[in-house]
């Protein structure tokens, strides 16, 4: 396997969880070693209230169960329903392989569904491999995206985004929704969201606060 590949599991849990006590303990230098000598190559967690989504990335071996002994907490990796350009699908507790990127700068975002399972289903359909407009893909090229994800738990979504370093949403925003069929798409993808349909994609999805 290529020294660039690598798994991706990603968890969504409150304070009330069992599963917190892992951020806990996430500075603590034994932790650390602990961890790193296990497969484990990073740990990033975002906040945005009342939730933590966290994000690890791990050695191409290691499955959910292997990182639920590493952490010492029963974790359930969450389910993701679309990726940039996806080739492959995984399941969650097998982890999401995944190539690096180089350097990059990360975004992470999150928006409610309505609490709608036809709806729902619906959503990760039009996200599914293969379905996304070629526009819409091209689009993201233009602005500098240079990987995206989505996954869900239950009705909340939770959006990956890396860019080129340079990436200045603030300048590109305005430009990207008016590219090709964006604002199509946009009207078409409102109906499963609890935003306002007006709103701009930033003011629908909102960031999650790196800890």
């Amino acid at each position: 396997m290529s020294a660039k590949k690598f798994k991706r599991f990603t968890y969504l849990f409150s304070e009330e969880s069992t599963a917190y006590k892992v951020i806990k303990k996430l500075n603590a230098e034994d932790f650390q070693k602990h961890i790193k000598k296990s497969g484990i190559l990073s740990i990033e967690v975002y906040q945005k209230s009342p939730n933590y989504f966290v994000l690890i990335d791990t050695e191409v071996h290691l499955t959910n169960d292997e990182v639920s002994t590493i952490l010492s907490t029963q974790l359930n990796a969450l389910e993701r329903i679309y990726e940039f350009e996806q080739k492959e699908i995984y399941k969650a507790k097998e982890g999401q392989l995944k190539t690096r990127i180089g350097e990059k700068k990360r975004f992470v975002w999150t928006l409610l569904l309505q609490e709608d399972e036809t709806l729902i289903e619906e959503y990760k359909e039009v996200h599914s491999m293969g379905k996304a407009w070629p526009e819409i893909t091209n689009n993201m090229k233009t602005v500098g995206v240079k990987d995206m994800e989505i996954y869900l738990s239950g009705t909340q979504a939770i959006l990956i985004m890396d860019t080129k370093p340079d990436f200045n949403l603030d300048e590109v925003g305005p430009k990207w929704q008016k590219l090709p069929r964006e604002e199509e798409w946009q009207a078409y993808v409102a109906k499963f969201q609890r935003t306002d349909p007006n709103s701009s994609i930033q003011e629908k999805w909102q960031d999650m606060r790196r800890l």
